[in-house]
């Protein structure tokens, strides 16, 4: 019995010739293919990882595979995804061209495909933007951090800073073949009725429909692979559509975030003939933004993020790698990742949906760009994709269609704000994250001390500090002579920034490079634990949300991560974790000098809950020097919610007898059990007057 629908990998060792200087056509191309020993790479892959270092222009690739005689009415080649142009030759026709370097795309074969042996060619193109006129202020290709940042090789040097280029197909090709539709896309739009316990679910899919003969489809919604509802729908012939259906979930299991729930996820399925021809899961959630407060499901919701690029090169990107940022953003307590500048691969947002962690998507502009009607309108198209491509996926519920784009906020911005809105109403849309909401005091100005006045709230999208990786993972990168030359060009290729590590946060040098590691890495972890404690303690009075820049390294550098490229954590990180804690103890010693002169502590406190839940019979417990001072119990905290403990009401007296010098105190938060839960702890000095 014939198939409907079949999928064949592309995958694997393909054929390539270089065209650095863009000057080949398709038959030059065809003579070069009759020479031997033509070189290999393994697709997918970016061309950097796969053997063309530093290389800059067009790459043809060329596949030769074969199908065997079993008919099909529809015959696609889908590109999951490839940077940055591509033009497609199937058995000497052309097929089609494509820009862009994030988007899953597909081009009708079907009457190009041989029976047996064919031939797919494949060209290419991601050249460098010209530094004189178009890079870096006028920038024309729309690839985001990918060819324009601090955090990418070569920094913002304009001599280094579009080095590594990412061009090449970076992720997997297919053929595939159909009787029945080829499914391009889906859309999902939910209502929640919560008071009646039911949920109107609206689903819009894309297809491509060759069949001459009208067709029945059954469409299948699944939890837990339990079948929930079934719907037959019948297509007419007809070429590229859509399909509008609307289906009614009773007693719906909503999609949480970790924090607040279970991240429940439903399968929508596509059969003909028995036969399963598309799947994609999906959650039921609504997002608001109330007086710039966050709600999901109808819960508050208080935003502790972080700003990822996980990795330079997509192509790398592989299971365990994304796995190693999951865990390591829910050990970090963040519960919001802000996908900066850039569109990822489809396999995270797939985990993201999965674990239960939000996602702000900000659109591939990274500072500022042309503004020709031509680019606009390309920069439109391609924000449509984004949005269109990923709408699916629960955990996205930010839109932002530029990072720091200065004044092109209230001209290019506008057109995307409105473009994203005419494709979906479900999210909350941003123009911009712009200067006025990224903070960097310590770093780029002022002091850390300043976090005290909670800056640029009510939203902070950046903050942070950079620091050092360890010593294994710095001379991976940093050559030994290297090692204690922080002003060299080394260094600053890999994204140091000198001018800010001594001359503003006055980070020590120290006797030796691991002086300096250690110097840096408690400069970093102390700034994140002054700033986060200083915003949560303002939570839902003038911060809503704060986003620490930036959480792990995709490339090796030197950068403001916490986690460096290979994996290592900074104390940074735990830094992160600790004041990220859902049930925070937070606490200000508002003086660090006392004497035998000196009464009682001058000191408050914080217990922060984001929880949606209340804790009762929690202790509050105060520590000199290992031995217990003080005991304050905690008869309740409510769901969502923060307790004050003020100087005037704390009664905490030092202790007796105690010898000059430097003294430890230790603050811990228990719960009914005795388990800890939170703590803090501070160097005091004691001085015999």
């Amino acid at each position: 019995m014939n198939k409907t629908f079949r999928k064949i990998s592309l995958n694997g060792e393909w054929l390539y010739i270089t065209d650095p200087e863009i000057k080949y056509d398709y038959n030059q191309v065809k003579e070069i293919l009759k020479e031997k020993n033509l070189p290999l790479m393994k697709i997918p892959s970016n061309w950097q990882v796969g053997g063309l270092n530093n290389y800059s222009g067009a790459v043809w690739f060329i596949k030769k595979f074969e199908t065997d005689n079993e008919s099909f009415n529809t015959s696609v080649i889908e590109f999951s995804g490839v940077d940055y142009f591509a033009d497609v030759w199937l058995n000497d026709f052309y097929v089609g061209h494509h820009e862009g370097y994030f988007q899953r795309f597909y081009f009708d074969v079907s009457k190009y495909l041989n029976e047996k042996e064919n031939l797919l060619i494949v060209k290419i193109t991601s050249p460098k933007e010209d530094v004189e006129n178009t890079w870096p202020n006028r920038k024309k290709l729309i690839k985001g951090i990918f060819n324009h940042h601090d955090c990418r090789p070569g920094g913002w040097s304009k001599e280094y800073g579009q080095d590594r280029n990412t061009g090449g197909i970076w992720n997997d090709v297919y053929l595939i073949q159909t009787n029945s539709i080829y499914v391009s896309n889906i859309k999902v739009f939910p209502k929640i009725f919560y008071e009646e316990d039911f949920a109107l679910v609206n689903f819009e899919i894309d297809y491509l429909n060759a069949n001459k003969l009208r067709q029945t489809l059954e469409c299948l919604i699944k939890f837990s692979d339990k079948l929930i509802e079934k719907r037959e729908i019948e297509i007419i012939p007809s070429n590229s559509s859509k399909i509008f259906l609307t289906f009614n979930l009773k007693n719906p299991k909503l999609w949480f975030p970790y924090e607040l729930g279970n991240p429940s996820l439903y399968t929508f399925e596509i059969q003909t003939n028995a036969e399963k021809i598309f799947e994609k899961k999906f959650g039921l959630r609504e997002i608001e933004l109330v007086n710039d407060v966050f709600y999901i499901n109808r819960k508050r919701f208080f935003l502790k993020g972080t700003n990822i690029i996980p990795e330079q090169n997509l192509s790398t990107l592989n299971s365990e790698r994304i796995n190693f940022l999951i865990n390591s953003l829910k050990e970090a307590n963040v519960n919001i990742v802000r996908v900066h500048a850039h569109i990822n691969r489809n396999e995270l947002y797939d985990a993201f949906d999965e674990a239960g962690i939000l996602v702000w998507q900000d659109f591939a502009l990274q500072w500022t760009y042309d503004e020709s009607e031509e680019f606009i309108s390309n920069a439109v198209r391609q924000i449509k994709d984004m949005v269109n491509q990923l709408h699916y996926h629960p955990s996205i519920v930010f839109w932002c269609c530029h990072n720091e784009p200065g004044d092109q906020i209230k001209t290019l911005d506008e057109f995307l704000f409105n473009a994203v809105s005419t494709e979906d109403n479900t999210r909350i849309i941003r123009k911009a994250s712009n200067y006025e909401e990224h903070c960097y005091e310590g770093w780029y100005w002022g002091r850390k001390e300043n976090y005290i006045s909670t800056p640029m709230g009510p939203l902070v999208t950046e903050f942070g500090a950079q620091a050092l990786p360890e010593k294994d993972s710095l001379v991976k990168f940093i050559p030994e002579k290297f090692l204690n030359n922080p002003e060299s060009e080394k260094w600053s290729y890999h994204n140091f920034q000198f001018e800010q590590t001594f001359h503003i946060a006055k980070i020590e040098k120290g006797a030796s490079i691991d002086e300096f590691i250690e110097n840096s890495q408690s400069y970093q972890a102390e700034l994140l634990k002054e700033a986060i404690h200083h915003y949560r303690r303002k939570k839902f009075q003038s911060i809503n949300g704060i986003f620490q820049f930036m959480f792990i390294d995709c490339w090796e550098s030197i950068t403001w991560s916490v986690i460096d490229y290979f994996g290592k954590k900074k104390k940074g990180f735990y830094a992160l974790r600790d004041a990220f804690n859902p049930l925070l103890l937070s606490v200000d010693l508002r003086q660090n000098v006392y004497s035998n002169l000196s009464k009682k502590l001058n000191v408050e406190f914080w217990i922060i809950n984001d929880y949606h839940k209340q804790f009762e019979n929690l202790k509050v417990l105060f520590f000199f020097d290992e031995k217990e001072i003080a005991f304050i119990p905690i008869e309740r905290i409510d769901a969502d919610s923060i307790l004050k403990f003020n100087y005037e009401r704390l009664e905490i007296l030092i202790p007796e007898k105690i010898e000059s010098g430097l003294h430890r105190l230790k603050v811990e938060l228990r719960d009914d059990k005795m388990d800890l839960i939170s703590f803090d702890e501070f160097d005091v000095e004691y001085r015999n007057v």
